[in-house]
């Protein structure tokens, strides 16, 4: 039996952008032990019979529909889990320079990777599908059914849940002002972006490097006592990623431009269940520092936090969902014209980098397999002709913070991206 529900406008945002640029998610753990890849393989079958967009694939279409749909199968039509003993970073560097297939069931590709400190599960997920967020709730019933133990989905139904112009789209002429000036805004702010410098990079090599940078529990305290009152983490870091930039740059003499933009990815969903249901609830926001700010990171975090903090307040991030949605309250032809100011659609609305913190998680153990190591993220490069090289996923677990880089090696060089990483950690912790 087959079950279908519309494509909505975020899923097809990154459908179209999927013909472009990569668009995967990548989501990885480490245990203590040794994984079974048979019982791994049952864990995944039953993680994805309890979420239904887990199992979803592209219904076939014609230049005739009006709407593409998601066909939601009774099982997957495959699961295959891939083991090898090779070295991490030359199987996160193949891995995640491949696209899942929307057109099969599931959209996404595991391998396990053997190591005799323990073993690493890695998930490279289709964007349209999973976020940051489904990422880590479709890993939780994995690890639960691994160790055979009973998890029960949270969250409204899921036709209730993807409703999105109920759940965030604006209901009056109010709540649309404040996200059209934002947009607007944004527009004239991107007229002279600044660019990543290009660093050992190979124009012939369209892979993906991915390099991890592990800050113990006394960096991370150090990190927070910089934070400035009423900033977050997600501050913090995104303003060290900024000035990070900007220190590369002017070590490179490379030009910089007025501002550095950060795509920072906004989880939609309603805190009640803020990491329940396996869809793609992830808008974006464009966070643009002018390339003047201070080189201290106390004082930059508080010019972030001046973007970021009426932001989540006027729930701009639901723009996408204002312009794109049918049914809402924008005009057809305000939409139409808006439309092509979503990134990526030129070079000059392509942001400088992209940052995504997907917060403090907690996952279960994998049974007999052990308790959860190291967790690593990155969301997708989005490296449209290179102009985007570098994606940073920042995740806290415990007291610690888990942050990993990936990039485009037709800009930036293995041997650069760690540079750049460990420039990232000075910014960060001081």
């Amino acid at each position: 039996m087959v079950s279908s529900t519309a494509v909505n406008s975020l899923d097809e945002v990154f459908i179209n952008l999927a013909s472009r640029a990569l668009m995967s998610v990548h989501l990885e753990v480490r245990v203590t032990g040794q994984i079974d890849v048979d019982r791994l393989a049952g864990a995944i079958r039953s993680a994805l019979s309890i979420h239904p967009m887990a199992r979803a694939r592209l219904a076939p279409t014609s230049w005739s529909a009006r709407r593409l749909q998601w066909e939601i199968p009774a099982h997957a039509d495959h699961v295959a889990v891939s083991v090898t003993d090779e070295p991490i970073d030359v199987v996160r560097s193949r891995l995640l320079s491949r696209q899942p297939d929307l057109y099969v069931s599931p959209a996404f590709l595991p391998v396990v990777v053997r190591h005799p400190e323990g073993d690493h599960l890695v998930l490279n997920l289709h964007h349209a599908i999973f976020d940051g967020m489904s990422a880590l709730r479709l890993l939780r019933s994995i690890a639960h059914a691994y160790a055979g133990e009973l998890d029960q989905p949270g969250g409204p139904e899921l036709e209730i849940a993807r409703d999105l112009t109920s759940l965030v789209g604006a209901r009056s002429m109010k709540d649309l002002a404040p996200r059209a000036a934002k947009v607007g805004r944004d527009v004239l702010d991107r007229a002279r972006l600044t660019r990543v410098a290009e660093d050992g990079g190979d124009p012939g090599d369209a892979s993906f490097a991915v390099t991890t940078l592990r800050l113990a529990p006394d960096e991370t305290e150090a990190v927070l006592r910089r934070r400035p009152t009423g900033a977050t983490v997600n501050d913090i870091v995104l303003a060290a990623h900024t000035l990070s930039i900007l220190r590369w740059n002017r070590a490179h003499g490379a030009r910089l431009g007025d501002r550095v933009s950060t795509m920072m990815p906004v989880n939609l969903r309603p805190t009640e269940w803020a990491t329940e249901v396996v869809s793609n609830f992830a808008s974006y926001l464009a966070i643009m520092i002018p390339t003047s700010v201070p080189d201290d990171l106390t004082t930059a975090t508080a010019m972030v936090r001046e973007h970021t903090a009426p932001a989540k307040e006027n729930g701009a991030a639901g723009w996408v969902v204002d312009l794109l949605e049918p049914g809402n309250i924008v005009p057809a032809i305000a939409r139409k014209a808006f439309a092509g100011l979503l990134p990526l659609v030129e070079k000059h609305f392509i942001e400088t980098t992209v940052l995504s913190n997907v917060g403090r998680v907690e996952l279960p153990a994998f049974g007999d397999a052990g308790e959860v190591q190291e967790v690593w993220f990155t969301p997708p490069g989005m490296a449209v002709s290179g102009l985007m090289p570098i994606a940073v996923g920042v995740v806290g677990v415990g007291r610690e913070l888990f942050i990993a880089f990936r990039t485009d090696r037709r800009v930036v060089s293995d041997a650069a991206a760690a540079e750049f990483a460990e420039l990232f950690r000075a910014t960060l912790t001081g």
